[in-house]
């Protein structure tokens, strides 16, 4: 099952089967109760996480107050990718709104499958890479848009 569910996630989607199967050896299955909270912003993080079925919520702001959601991602979807490459503190928290049921890859287990396996690493580099330049591109167009086409914005 693992790894039919991550042919369908963008960071995995244009690895080989065998590729595919050598990932999916190392993932493991987590649940999450409704409002339990999955990751809490600040921490460091330690991996990422797959939904396979369920939905979450992303918040910004101390959960137990009313935070900012910035997103409700559900199945097929990531979270944490940042936490397999480095030991940053998380951007914002996670809470499952339903019972959530995910396919986690811890970082130390991924960066040393990634040492024994160079065509890996360099295929998920290049999505990386692609995925960073379309990321660029839009925040090119975003900020080409002048202040003063915002309604309400002056600027001074």
């Amino acid at each position: 099952m693992s790894a039919e569910v991550l042919r369908h996630v963008w960071l995995f989607s244009e690895l080989s089967d065998d590729q595919l199967e050598s990932i999916s050896s190392f993932t493991f299955e987590k649940s999450f109760g409704p409002g339990e909270l999955i990751v809490e912003e600040g921490q460091t993080g330690n991996g990422l996480y797959i939904i396979v079925s369920g939905s979450i919520e992303v918040l910004k702001g101390e959960p137990a107050a009313t935070p900012q959601v910035l997103a409700k991602p559900g199945a097929g979807d990531v979270y944490g990718e940042m936490a397999l490459l480095g030991e940053w503190p998380r951007t914002a928290s996670v809470r499952a709104l339903d019972t959530v049921e995910c396919l986690g890859i811890d970082r130390w287990v991924f960066l040393s499958q990634l040492e024994r396996q160079p065509k890996v690493t360099i295929r998920m580099l290049q999505i990386l890479a692609q995925r960073l330049r379309d990321s660029d591109a839009r925040f090119v167009e975003q900020a080409a848009v002048p202040l003063l086409a915002i309604s309400g914005i002056w600027a001074i």
